[in-house]
């Protein structure tokens, strides 16, 4: 047997899921992902937000319904996204907005000396599985991501739609407090908050991830017809 951890795409099981059931899946490759860390040096949090207004733009012509489901980071951009156009439903997955004090200390640390933050390997999920992720991201997409974690707290009242959150208790990237502050500043009516004990930030893989599946799905379901 094998028990080297195996690589996988953090969004690609859920994706494979939701099409299985018949949904219509777009699962957008963000400036600078997916490629080489260098190429992540440049594009600032107004890149990536463009990128997914504009996906929603080109699904709004092929689909009457759209729900944004996004992690980490992307959990944030469907947030913001929602703040300014009008969807359907918003699940965020171990949303950004504040990241945990100790590492936001240590990276403010290392910006003035290094251009880059080399991850632990695999310390993002307590499963066997390890993502196709950088090893190393540049300072600077770092500094991105907290200047728009800034920006989107003004925006979360502006978030109508019906929205879930899920977010795990043992997660060491992002804080607990992200989860119950978007929570308790969005302005949905219609809103819901799930906290995993068994996952670290990668929820999408970890051992808790036909749950958040199974939630996703009756979320979509309740909300569609």
């Amino acid at each position: 047997m094998d028990d080297k951890p195996h690589e996988q795409y953090e969004m690609h099981f859920l994706a494979a899921q939701l099409s299985k059931n018949g949904y219509t899946v777009c699962a957008p490759l963000l400036p600078g992902h997916g490629t080489e860390p260098e190429e992540l040096i440049d594009p600032s949090w107004y890149d990536w937000f463009a990128h997914v207004k504009e996906t929603l733009f080109e699904l709004r012509k092929n689909v009457c319904k759209i729900f944004i489901v996004g992690q980490s980071m992307g959990a944030a951009l469907a947030l913001h996204l929602a703040a300014h156009y009008e969807v359907n439903g918003v699940i965020t997955l171990a949303p950004g907005l504040f990241f945990k004090k100790k590492r936001v200390r240590f990276i403010k640390l290392l910006i003035p000396f290094k251009r880059f933050y080399y991850k632990s390997s695999g310390s993002d999920i307590k499963a066997n599985v390890q993502t196709l992720a950088y090893d190393k991201i540049p300072l600077r997409a770092i500094q991105q991501m907290l200047r728009f974690f800034n920006h989107l707290k003004n925006d979360l009242p502006d978030v109508y739609s019906p929205t879930l959150i899920i977010y795990s208790a043992q997660d060491h990237v992002v804080d607990s407090r992200s989860a119950t502050t978007i929570y308790e500043q969005i302005s949905a009516k219609d809103k819901r908050i799930l906290k995993l004990e068994n996952s670290y930030h990668v929820i999408t893989l970890d051992l808790e991830k036909d749950k958040v599946f199974r939630e996703i799905e009756n979320f979509i379901r309740y909300h569609e017809g």
